[in-house]
C-alpha cells in the first residue's frame, strides 16, 4: 500500500537477490505513509498505542507523525549519524543516505558538519548487531513491551522480532503476558501464542478497528510531513554527494539537489534495499 516492493515472497527483493536476480531499484520517494501507518499515529495520540516496533527501514512511521521517542526502527534510510560525536550527533536528510552503503559498509560519503567525522548509515542489516541508541531505541521499545497488556502485530513477518524476547516478556508467566494479536496474510512463528490470527490486509483491518473505536484516520499531507522540518539541508560541495531523489512537498515542486537519472532505471547497487541484503563470502575475523 506504501507503493514499496515486497521484500520476502517469490518476486520480493531479497528473494531475487538471493537468486542472483538483477533487480531494479523502486523510488522510495514516491512512498508515503499509509492508513495503517496514519492509524497507529492516531492511536498514539489518543493514548491507545503507546510504542511502534519496525521492521523496516523506511521511515514511514516517523513520516506520519509518530514521535521519534514512541518508533524503534531497524534503521532509518533517511537518518546518517556521527558516532565520533557524544551523544552521536543526526542528520535527518530528505533522500535515502544508504546509496552507498552495505552489509558491513557504512559510511555515507558524507562528514560531520561538527567535527568532520565520517557519517554513516542507521541500518542494521541481516547478521549485524545494531549498537546506536537511535533510531532503533530498543530500551524504549523494552520499556513498553514491560507494560504492555496487548502487542499488535501488523503485517510483519516477526521473523526477525522474534528474536528479541524482551520485546515478548518471555521472563513472564503466559498468564501476565501481553496478548498478541496478528495481522498477516502469511504464517508467522508467532501465530500459536497468539490471542487472535487475521489473515488480512492491514489497512482493511485498521480502518474497521478505527471505525469501531470512534476514531478519525488524518489523510496523510506532505505539507506537514515531519521530515521537511526535522531535515538537516547538505553544506555547499555536499550537493554532489548523493544521487537519490529528494522528497519533494507536493509533486509538482522542483527536487533541489537532484542528481543523475531516476532511480527507476537503475540497478539496486547497495543501502538497506539492496547487495547488504544478498548473499556474500564470509569476512575474516580479524584478531
Amino acid at each position: 500500500a506504501a507503493s514499496i516492493p515486497d521484500y520476502r515472497g517469490p518476486n520480493g527483493v531479497w528473494t531475487l537477490l538471493q537468486k542472483g536476480r538483477r533487480v531494479s531499484a523502486a523510488d522510495l520517494s514516491e512512498a508515503e505513509p499509509t492508513l495503517t501507518h496514519m492509524s497507529i499515529a492516531r492511536l498514539h495520540e489518543q493514548k491507545l498505542g503507546q510504542h511502534g516496533v519496525s521492521q523496516n527501514c523506511d521511515g514511514l512511521h516517523l513520516r506520519s507523525g509518530l514521535p521519534r521517542s514512541a518508533i524503534s526502527e531497524h534503521g532509518n534510510m533517511y537518518i546518517e549519524v556521527c558516532t565520533a560525536c557524544t551523544p552521536n550527533r543526526e542528520y535527518v536528510r530528505v533522500f535515502d543516505v544508504t546509496e552507498r552503503t552495505a552489509l558491513h559498509r557504512h559510511q555515507t560519503g558524507r562528514a560531520c558538519h561538527k567535527c568532520g567525522a565520517p557519517l554513516r548509515d542507521t541500518i542494521v542489516h541481516f547478521g549485524e548487531r545494531g549498537t546506536l541508541g537511535q533510531p532503533l531505541n530498543w530500551e524504549a521499545a523494552t520499556q513498553a513491551a514491560s507494560k504492555a497488556d496487548t502487542i499488535l502485530c501488523l503485517g510483519s513477518s516477526l521473523k526477525v522480532l522474534k528474536k528479541y524476547p524482551c520485546l515478548w516478556c518471555m521472563t513472564k508467566p503466559p498468564s501476565r503476558r501481553p496478548k498478541l494479536y496478528i495481522v498477516n496474510l502469511q504464517w508467522t512463528p508467532k501465530d500459536d501464542w497468539a490471542a487472535l490470527k487475521l489473515h488480512g490486509k492491514c489497512d482493511d483491518v485498521m480502518q474497521l478497528l478505527m471505525d469501531e473505536l470512534g476514531l478519525e484516520i488524518p489523510p496523510y499531507s506532505r505539507w506537514q510531513d515531519p521530515i521537511f522540518s526535522l531535515a538537516t539541508p547538505l553544506r555547499a560541495g555536499e550537493e554532489g554527494s548523493h544521487s537519490r531523489k529528494s522528497l519533494r512537498r507536493s509533486r509538482e515542486e522542483p527536487s533541489p539537489g537532484d542528481q543523475g537519472a531516476p532511480l527507476s532505471s537503475a540497478p539496486i547497487l547497495g543501502g538497506w534495499f539492496g547487495r547488504g541484503c544478498a548473499k556474500g563470502t564470509k569476512r575474516k575475523r580479524v584478531t
